[in-house]
C-alpha cells in the first residue's frame, strides 16, 4: 500500500489526473503494479501478454526445435564416435590376430613333444654346449701357459 501511495503522490505532483486514469493491481509476486484503467486497454494488454506467453512457451517446446537441437548434438559427436569406432575395429583385428597366433603356437607345442627328431636335436644341443664349454677351457689353459 505504501508503494501505491508513493506512485499516486508522484503522479499528482507531476500534474496528472490520478482519479480515473490509473488503478493498482496485485501481481503474482505480491508487488503492486500500475495498469491503465481503461477496460479495453486493460483487457487487450492482458490478452496480448497471455498470447505472447503462450507463444513463447510453444516456441520453446516446439518439436522441430528439439529435433534441431538433437541434430546439432549428433553432428558434433558423430565424427568423434566414428574415429573411436575405427580405432576399436583396428584393435579388434589385432586381438583376433594375436588369438590365432596363440592357437597355432599351442598346437605346435603339443606336437613338439611327439616328434622324436626334435628330442634328438635337444640332446645334440646339450652336447654341443658342453663341448663348447670344454673347448673354451682348453683355450684358456693355453693362454695361461
Amino acid at each position: 500500500m505504501n508503494y501505491e501511495r508513493n506512485v499516486m503522490s508522484k503522479l499528482a505532483s507531476q500534474g496528472r489526473d490520478i482519479s480515473r486514469n490509473y488503478v493498482f493491481k496485485e501481481d503474482t509476486r505480491r508487488s503492486s503494479t500500475i495498469l491503465n484503467s481503461r477496460p479495453e486497454t486493460s483487457a487487450g494488454s492482458g490478452t496480448v501478454c497471455q498470447k505472447s506467453s503462450e507463444s513463447l512457451h510453444l516456441l520453446a517446446n516446439e518439436t522441430s526445435l528439439a529435433l534441431y537441437r538433437i541434430e546439432e548434438h549428433v553432428s558434433k559427436t558423430v565424427p568423434h564416435l566414428k574415429t573411436l569406432e575405427s580405432q576399436i575395429s583396428n584393435v579388434k583385428v589385432d586381438i583376433e590376430g594375436a588369438g590365432y597366433d596363440l592357437d597355432y603356437t599351442s598346437e605346435f607345442l603339443k606336437e613338439v613333444d611327439v616328434i622324436p627328431e626334435l628330442q634328438n636335436i635337444q640332446g645334440w644341443l646339450k652336447n654341443a654346449l658342453i663341448n663348447a664349454g670344454q673347448i673354451k677351457q682348453l683355450h684358456e689353459r693355453k693362454h695361461d701357459l
